[in-house]
């Protein structure tokens, strides 16, 4: 495929000639229509069987000599080759007033496998690897589309290697194609599809079933291109062959539905011109597409193969606002550009140079130009910007930016241009690598290096993943249908390609799995996750479901880096913490570098079985964040009811008792709100609430779980009462507990923090923020006041406070981070923690909370400070992973069971 304005052949020059026509430009920046030429190949200045390259035997439109004479290395690379034989020298001798009358039509049924060989091989035998029999496999029927990409990835194969592994169908991503465009049968200029030739024999061979059934299954489309091209003055092939048109559609559409296909390509490729009927072939192909959109099956996708300046008006071949109504989408072949940028700006050769073959900007002729000009034409939803997966490279002087050859260009796809630093011919130590310095934005790539069988310096210009990348930037940029490819034979399975390709229109939409074995004997167990294909992967979501308690899915961990990448999968481990006799499920979903996030993944469950070893010295540990949040400290997940996003109004949280704790529990806000978490508390029956007033400071349950009291900043203690239910069983609503008998209240003075209650249920101690205790009765007097070792009389320092199990006797948390041992009345004083955090004159400690093992003569736990860290004191293990917040004071409360 080619532009209008590329290099004419010429009986001087070979196949076809390396130094395309000037266009000259008029005062107005705009190329006058160009003159009509013999047209050229998609490689107009390709060097075929006639030369050597780099000592190897030449092989279309690459040079590389393969380890094994297979098709792919002849085929794979020569399809664009035998479209140069065949436009170049013009399908066949066709009559010059070719709409009078058909002749001599028998040389083009010449088969295209021989034309092929006979322009691009200069020895040996091509053998097709594919079945030629028909397929008793009938193909199925595309039912659903594919969802990963968020824009149209249209790519063309070449006939010849569909089924090559290596480049073939067999090597791609599905989950990142749309569309797929089988490259091609041929029309002749009398109208019929040319019936011979690799194009026709595997389009009609069990090959093509298994590409149609590969792709459908992956809900990705297939179409048949259809192939007429004219590069003479007066086009009378493409006179000839639009005028028995009807022919070609009749055809076409059987071997589209025959085929199983799901719509066609037309790749039409001509000038306008007068025809001899009066009629230009602009109008005539404007009559050709309608009447093909008019007979194709309702559904079917047409698209239409044009060039990158088609957008500059309607005066050439293809007008494109008459088009647009019957066609689906264009193909825009934006590419082969250095034909006609050399002699403008940026580079200003004074001959034909080598340049960027799709440059970004800057260029005369460039991507960017192409799209705006194509938006302000045409629907951008109609648009698919081609890019090459191919280069071209050529011997020359000194190895500068935009190099003049000195032997004739030749073609190079993706994969062995990206080979060539390691060829044997490259000499060891003069690979140089850049980007071309006009078009920074392009970042298309050109190589240097010295070739030791030809005795010169190589200079190529490709598109790696870089330049790829910035094309499709410009493709989401103009909000364009999508990105077109030209071959994806040309980059098989490179896996830089795909990822190039799903970084930018992926979406997130890359296939994700969870692992986990069916039972577990320990409390903390192994998840695996992986991203099959994994280009584009930046990081991945996990929940998980406790099915034994009927839980929703919850976050396990959120925008998590994955930690391996082996064979194109990314991949990573995550320990999980579970409660002994629960089941649960797990998923995972992927993010990309953009921002978009995939599709969650079929569930996988398990079960920690009763009696698995505890992983660690309590059942479940939680903080609570400034917001409301309620994070497991290596513990598993729990569902709040109330969180406030960047609202720093959570006061308190703690688990409710009872052999479940601490899977549910409640908030408290600062206005005296409870909110549950977890599955136990149906409902919360509180009479104190104050609206718009930040008074309440903490609560505290009642050993039987059943309800308990809250406490305002002034020392006021409210009763609460709690339903419970366990699965669908309810517990009921427990009684309002008593009013407390005794304590200190500070009418007016917010000064009060936290209350404990004992284990015994038979009172507590409110905490004042100057680290004083005091105590209250629970349908008995209050107990006396505990002997304290730490009192700050006017600094309001003290943070927390925290009982030993089974006693009355516990510790003061200061602002530092200072554990202070009280003691109640016949009970001995806790001993002092030695291994504890400290932070001298920064108040940041903020919570304290004692393992349920702790003993007065042997107490552990852990602090928390305001950032979320947990440290351990009196020999506590330490615990991972736990919620924390880098430099943010917002950590408020932890609590577990």
């Amino acid at each position: 495929m080619s532009n209008t304005t590329r290099g004419r052949c010429a009986p001087d020059r070979g196949p076809c000639s390396v130094i395309p026509p000037r266009l000259s430009r008029t005062p107005g920046g705009r190329p006058p229509p160009p003159q009509a030429t013999a047209m050229g190949s998609e490689f107009p200045g390709l060097t075929l069987s006639r030369y050597r390259v780099d000592g190897r035997q030449p092989a279309g439109i690459s040079s590389r000599t393969l380890l094994t004479p297979t098709v792919r290395s002849t085929l794979r690379q020569l399809a664009l080759s035998a479209l140069a034989a065949m436009v170049c020298s013009g399908l066949s001798p066709a009559p010059a007033y070719a709409a009078r009358g058909p002749v001599s039509a028998i040389d083009m049924t010449h088969p295209l496998i021989t034309r092929l060989e006979a322009a691009a091989q200069a020895t040996g035998t091509m053998q097709a690897t594919v079945d030629p029999t028909p397929s008793p496999t009938p193909t199925i029927p595309l039912t659903t589309l594919n969802p990963g990409p968020q824009r149209e990835v249209f790519g063309f194969v070449s006939a010849g290697v569909i089924a090559d592994p290596g480049v073939g169908y067999p090597s791609w991503d599905f989950s990142m194609l749309s569309t797929v465009a089988y490259f091609a049968e041929h029309v002749n200029w009398d109208g019929n599809i040319v019936q011979s030739g690799v194009g026709w024999a595997v389009w009609n061979s069990s090959t093509r079933v298994a590409l149609i059934n590969r792709a459908h299954s992956q809900g990705v489309k297939v179409v048949l291109t259809l192939i007429l091209a004219d590069g003479k003055a007066n086009q009378p092939v493409m006179c000839s062959g639009l005028g028995w048109g009807d022919r070609t559609i009749a055809q076409g559409i059987q071997q589209m539905t025959a085929g199983g296909a799901d719509g066609i390509n037309l790749d039409y490729e001509g000038q306008n011109a007068t025809c001899v009927n009066g009629q230009t072939s602009q109008s005539m192909l404007i009559s050709f597409v309608r009447k093909m959109r008019a007979a194709m099956p309702a559904g079917s996708y047409l698209s239409m193969d044009t060039y990158s300046g088609s957008g500059e008006g309607p005066d050439g071949f293809f007008n494109l606002p008459a088009l647009a109504p019957s066609v689906d989408s264009f193909f825009v072949m934006a590419y082969d550009m250095e034909y006609y940028n050399w002699y403008g700006q940026p580079a200003y050769c004074s001959q034909m140079c080598l340049g960027p073959t799709a440059p970004l900007t800057t260029y005369f002729y460039n991507d960017t130009r192409t799209a705006a000009e194509y938006t302000s034409t045409v629907p951008a939803s109609k648009v698919i910007l081609g890019v090459p997966y191919y280069g071209r490279k050529a011997c020359v002087g000194p190895g500068n930016a935009n190099a003049y050859p000195t032997s004739p260009l030749v073609a190079e796809d993706y994969l062995d241009a990206a080979a060539e630093q390691t060829y044997s011919d490259t000499a060891p130590g003069t690979y140089s690598i850049h980007r071309d310095p006009h078009d920074p934005l392009g970042q298309e790539r050109f190589d240097d290096w010295l070739s030791i069988a030809n005795k010169c310096t190589r200079q190529l210009y490709w598109d790696d993943f870089a330049s790829l990348g910035a094309k499709y930037d410009l493709v989401n940029r103009y909000n364009l249908r999508g990105v077109g490819i030209f071959t994806l034979n040309y980059g098989g399975g490179a896996p830089e390609l795909w990822c190039d390709l799903r970084d930018h229109f992926s979406a997130g939409h890359v296939p994700a799995s969870a692992t986990v074995d069916a039972q577990q004997t320990s409390t903390a167990f192994t998840l695996t996750y992986a991203a099959g294909q994994g280009c584009g992967v930046s990081a991945f979501d996990l929940q998980v479901q406790d099915t034994t308690i009927g839980q929703p899915w919850i976050d396990v961990a959120v925008n998590i880096a994955p930690t391996t990448y082996v064979n194109q999968t990314y991949s990573g481990t995550l320990t999980i913490n579970g409660f002994s006799d629960h089941a649960y499920q797990f998923r995972v979903r992927t993010r990309d570098g953009h921002g978009y996030i995939g599709a969650w993944s079929p569930p996988v469950s398990t079960w920690v079985l009763p009696g698995a070893t505890p992983a660690h010295p309590f059942r479940g540990m939680y903080t609570l964040d400034a917001y409301g949040g309620v994070s497991p400290d290596a513990s598993p997940g729990v569902l709040g009811t109330a969180y406030w996003p960047g609202w720093s109004i959570a006061r308190a949280g703690h688990e409710m008792p009872g052999p479940e704790a601490p899977q549910s529990g409640l908030v408290l806000d600062g206005y005296g709100g409870l909110h549950a978490y977890g599955p136990d508390i149906t409902a919360v029956f509180s009479p104190t609430y104050w609206q718009g007033w930040d008074i309440a400071r903490d609560f505290a349950f009642l050993p039987n779980g059943l309800g308990g009291y809250l406490l305002d900043g002034y020392g006021g203690l409210h009763p609460f009462s709690v339903s419970r239910s366990v699965g669908l069983r309810s517990l009921g609503t427990g009684p309002p507990p008593p009013p407390t008998v005794g304590g200190t209240y500070w009418q007016g003075w917010d000064i009060a923090r936290k209350v404990v209650v004992f284990s015994d249920g038979t009172g507590g101690y409110v905490l004042d923020g100057y680290g004083g205790l005091h105590g209250f009765g629970v349908g008995l007097p209050a107990p006396p006041n505990p002997k304290l070792t730490a009192y700050w009389p006017g600094w309001t320092i003290a943070r927390d406070v925290v009982l030993i199990p089974g006693t009355h006797s516990g510790y003061v948390l200061d602002g530092y981070g200072g554990l202070h041992p009280f003691a109640a009345p016949g009970e001995a004083m806790p001993p002092s923690f030695t291994d504890g955090p400290y932070w001298q004159g920064w108040d940041i400690a903020r919570g304290v909370w004692l393992l349920p093992t702790s003993t007065l003569g042997r107490p552990a736990g852990y602090v928390l400070d305001g950032y979320g860290g947990v440290h351990p004191v009196g020999g506590a293990p330490a615990v991972s992973p736990t919620p924390y917040w880098q430099g943010q004071d917002v950590a408020r409360d932890i609590w577990g069971a």
